[in-house]
């Protein structure tokens, strides 16, 4: 049977097996879409079992009668999860601080949004979130070029390794009770040179002020290790903070 119709007989039976003779024999259609993505950073492997999940999504949602091919109806379908992976996969290898400060610009922009009736400038931006506007630009244009990226415009490893430069981004004003941005990315940098273990331990106590007693019942620990190990946690942040952290 041709596509179509194991497509048609899919669509009544819901078979597994059907499905999977649909996947099987349009390997190299996938095969075809990925050569797009030889720019990609990504083992081709882990493209290629994203591209199956989106040919298996394409022969789920595909409706023959509106007389358009299965083969340009998946070529959409698998090129759009491909970059939405990337675009996704990129987002998660920024540091801690660049995504931190990426959702509060997000976030505040939204909320100027709504008030002003119109998208803020960057100046109002700046003064909002007193982080200096070359920092908020260096930020949101790091996000664009990851947009980009996971589009048609792709970048060099190097260029995106790059990231954000951190040195760029600075308080405007001090405020009371609260850390400068430069100082918080130098703490955020820092928890991220500590272990999963440590890091959980130094959320929770100090992130979430949570008790020792607390803190033990959430980890599964006792009270005495949790004192023991955050006293050690504490002195590995105190070590990796006293050094050059970028």
């Amino acid at each position: 049977m041709e596509n179509e119709q194991l497509l048609a007989v899919y669509a009544e039976t819901r078979s597994a097996a059907t499905l999977d003779e649909i996947v099987r024999r349009n390997q190299n259609l996938l095969h075809h879409i990925l050569k797009r993505f030889s720019y990609a950073s990504e083992p081709y492997e882990d493209l290629l079992q994203v591209a199956n999940l989106g040919l298996i999504k394409a022969a789920q949602r595909f409706d023959g009668g509106r007389g358009v091919r299965f083969s340009t109806y998946a070529t959409a379908i698998v090129d759009g999860e491909l970059r939405h992976h990337l675009r996704d996969s990129l987002l998660m290898r920024q540091p801690r601080w660049v995504k931190k400060v990426y959702q509060q610009i997000q976030d505040k922009s939204a909320e100027l949004s709504h008030k002003l009736g119109r998208p803020p400038e960057v100046a109002e931006l700046a003064k909002a979130l007193n982080i200096n506007e070359d920092g908020i630009l260096e930020v949101m244009n790091l996000y664009s070029r990851i947009q980009l990226h996971s589009h048609d415009e792709p970048f060099t490893s190097a260029q995106l390794q790059a990231g954000a430069d951190p040195h760029l981004v600075h308080s405007l004003r001090q405020q009371t009770f609260a850390l400068p941005i430069e100082d918080k990315i130098a703490l955020y940098a820092a928890m991220d040179r500590l272990s999963s273990f440590q890091k959980r331990l130094i959320y929770l106590l100090f992130f979430k002020d949570l008790t020792q007693s607390e803190v033990a019942q959430e980890m599964g620990l006792t009270q005495k290790k949790v004192s023991r190990e955050s006293i050690k946690a504490l002195g590995r942040l105190k070590e990796v903070m006293g050094k050059k952290v970028f």
